[in-house]
């Protein structure tokens, strides 16, 4: 029997170089969220083989009866300028290794691969076409690059490539939290291979606050998120030490 599971993705613990929370604070946070699953996405620095295999440990230790910890590991390529979620990877490739090399890698190896944060560092504009066979989605919305909204180069190279688009919280602390979810139906027989798959077969719903994303035309629509980034990003520039806010000099 099928059941509807809510799961995270994109979250960083102090396995990563950047992170705040332990893997044990992060199931605790989101399963009294409601959230059923997190895959989990440290960087590459600094992992080799062996520390791999002890985070996939620490990530069974971790989970508990409300929410697993699915390991994954965030790949950057060798000017850490594009990023690449991976997961459904039982052993570790190698740190800062060419994107195409990457995902060729993952895709072998019966993993998938999502194209992380489009806007930073303007990696859209580094998107290369060959990419698109090896991928299984485009993070259309990253709490941390984009802000309260999906970002507008990431749903366009989304539409443009037909890969399934996905919705990250890129948690490191809890400033990063927002609702930001997935609906997935699983059998529970095997979850960390379930989640994978519904990646590989674009079987995931993005969500906010429990609602979807994609409207009946199958396209990513938040008319309220994308006002709330707008006044977010006017409050910003009006903040006293912005440019924008600073009162003109009388001549």
């Amino acid at each position: 029997m099928k059941k509807s599971l809510n799961v995270v993705l994109h979250a960083h613990s102090v396995w990563s170089y950047d992170g705040r929370w332990t893997l044990s604070q992060i199931a605790d946070f989101f399963g009294a969220r409601g959230v059923d699953a997190v895959m989990m996405s440290e960087h590459d620095t600094g992992f080799d083989p062996q520390r791999f295999g002890e985070y996939r440990d620490a990530c069974a230790d971790a989970s508990n009866s409300k929410c697993t910890l699915v390991p994954g590991i965030e790949y950057s390529s060798p000017e850490n300028d594009i990023h690449i979620l991976t997961w459904g990877l039982d052993r570790f490739l190698a740190e800062h290794r060419p994107v195409i090399e990457t995902i060729a890698s993952v895709k072998d190896l019966d993993g998938v691969s999502v194209f992380a944060h489009p806007i930073r560092r303007n990696a859209y504009e580094k998107f290369d076409d060959a990419f698109i066979p090896y991928l299984d989605g485009i993070e259309v919305w990253n709490r941390k690059s984009d802000g309260v909204a999906p970002g507008h180069e990431a749903k366009k190279l989304a539409a443009r490539t037909g890969l399934a688009p996905t919705v990250g919280v890129d948690f490191h602390h809890v400033r990063h939290y927002w609702p930001l979810t997935h609906r997935v139906e699983v059998t529970g027989d095997d979850l960390e291979r379930e989640l994978v798959n519904a990646i590989r077969q674009n079987e995931l719903d993005p969500l906010i606050a429990g609602k979807r994303i994609r409207d009946a035309q199958d396209q990513i629509s938040t008319p309220v998120s994308n006002a709330l980034e707008k006044a977010r990003k006017g409050l910003k520039r009006l903040k006293p030490g912005s440019k924008k806010a600073m009162p003109k000099k009388q001549g």
